[in-house]
């Protein structure tokens, strides 16, 4: 296990997002968290692109089960979704994104994370509403995963 924390400032994180890299077999677990705003969110993607590369084609576990609420401003919102491409590269083949968002604010948030990608060929989006549908979709529990998830809620 890999941890990273996304955006501190003396262990207090600036940023409502973190991730963190799992091993055996690989996951990107990131998670959203609080109120969270669309610059935040492109800011912390496109780090994480830089710097994680090698890991796009590999499954992505989105928690947004902790957003509380959001501001969306499109303008921002749309010109970044353009630069998703450059994330996720056409030649690195489809890879799974399992988004965690039970109803209210996560599901709202949830839907428009997803709405970009609909008929793509490259990224495929399932979403569940609890913890434990999430991990049917992934297809095994991963208790490293629901360790770490009880330890941050």
């Amino acid at each position: 296990m890999c941890p990273i924390q996304a955006y501190s400032w003396m262990g207090h994180a600036i940023l409502p997002v973190d991730y963190e890299i799992f091993a055996d077999p690989t996951l990107v677990y990131i998670r959203y968290y609080g109120h969270v705003k669309t610059a935040e969110i492109m800011d912390a993607l496109t780090r994480f692109a830089s710097s994680y590369a090698h890991l796009a084609g590999q499954t992505h576990f989105f928690d947004f089960s902790k957003i509380t609420s959001y501001e969306v401003d499109y303008p921002l919102f749309f010109k970044f979704m353009a630069k998703l491409t450059d994330i996720y590269p056409a030649e690195v083949g489809q890879q799974l994104n399992v988004f965690f968002a039970p109803p209210g604010p996560p599901a709202e948030m949830a839907e428009m994370a997803r709405n970009p990608w609909e008929g793509s060929d490259k990224i495929l989006i399932r979403t569940a509403q609890t913890q434990e549908q999430a991990f049917e979709i992934l297809g095994w529990p991963r208790p490293d995963v629901v360790a770490h998830m009880e330890a941050h809620a």
